[in-house]
């Protein structure tokens, strides 16, 4: 293969125009892929290399310029020379790959597929159908087909998501909603990753999105308590007296306060304030004394909205 490829690149460099910038640019670039392919064994460089970003990026140009249609068929005829593949291993491959895979394990016994296999394509086609598993954005019925055949899905962070959704189902069951904001307590990985569900809502599994909705999540909170905490931020002072009230809850038990009490003498009075006019308490405001039982404590009889 040397030799040919030798020849081709030298009968590439005679029929081209090697003062073109370009194509000086182009063949420089094509070396580089042959020096890969010489070190690692194979021409697979991912699309974004570390090692050599100029070069990964050269090689999304080259299989977007394919599938355009408008690739030199010189410069095409080079890059089959040294094995490179034109498609990138999307959906249109995976039946392909997966075929693949259940040669190997008839040939094998298992489907414990390890970087030092001799199937170099094969081993990084899993490693992705990994990441898009803890992504959440693989196929339920690829998983199923995976894991039938014996594919090891798990991974350090591969139930990340499943661990993350556990943690979303108590929140809700502790606050009664599902408005995860640093108000009601909400820890930032938790914030992050509703926030990662929202903005991939498209690319989710069926699967994923059926346990979502079944849970109650809110996929747009434009009309969520979400909204009203944003809207309540100009009046940080009611806020302030009420994370002050749930501090003394959670110190002493009850929302209660003695009028006469003169260590909480402040927060008493505001208190009063919101058990006379709690007709007129906003439904978000309501919200949140019912969460930590105001009106119980109070016993005021609850003012539905």
């Amino acid at each position: 293969m040397k030799n040919n490829l030798s020849q081709a690149i030298e009968a590439y460099k005679k029929q081209a125009d090697m003062t073109n910038t370009l194509e000086c640019r182009w063949i420089s670039m094509f070396l580089q892929l042959v020096d890969f392919k010489n070190i690692n064994g194979h021409a697979d460089v991912p699309a974004r290399y570390p090692l050599n970003k100029s070069l990964g990026y050269w090689i999304r140009r080259q299989r977007l310029v394919y599938t355009q249609g408008t690739m030199d068929l010189k410069r095409e005829e080079l890059l089959r020379i040294v094995g490179f593949n034109f498609r990138l291993l999307d959906v249109l491959d995976w039946d392909n790959m997966y075929s693949k895979l259940l040669n190997f394990k008839e040939q094998h016994g298992h489907a414990h597929i390890t970087e030092t296999n001799c199937d170099t394509q094969l081993y990084n086609w899993l490693k992705y159908q990994r990441v898009l598993y803890w992504q959440g954005k693989l196929d339920y019925s690829k998983i199923e087909k995976l894991k039938n055949t014996g594919v090891d899905m798990r991974h350090q962070t591969l139930n990340h998501w499943e661990n993350m959704y556990e943690r979303l189902v108590q929140f809700k069951e502790k606050h009664g909603h599902l408005n995860v904001t640093p108000f009601f307590g909400a820890e930032k990985e938790l914030i992050n990753f509703v926030k990662v569900i929202r903005r991939t809502q498209e690319t989710k599994s069926q699967n994923r999105k059926e346990k979502l909705n079944t849970l109650g999540f809110v996929w747009s909170p434009q009309n969520t308590v979400v909204t009203e905490i944003n809207k309540f931020k100009g009046n940080e002072q009611w806020l302030k007296r009420y994370q002050e009230l749930k501090r003394y809850k959670e110190q002493y038990g009850t929302c209660y306060i003695c009028t006469t009490s003169k260590t909480h003498k402040s927060l008493s009075g505001w208190i009063s304030v919101q058990r006379n006019k709690v007709s007129k308490l906003s439904k978000f405001r309501i919200s949140l004394l019912r969460e930590i039982e105001f009106f119980k404590d109070n016993k005021v009889k609850e003012y539905d909205k």
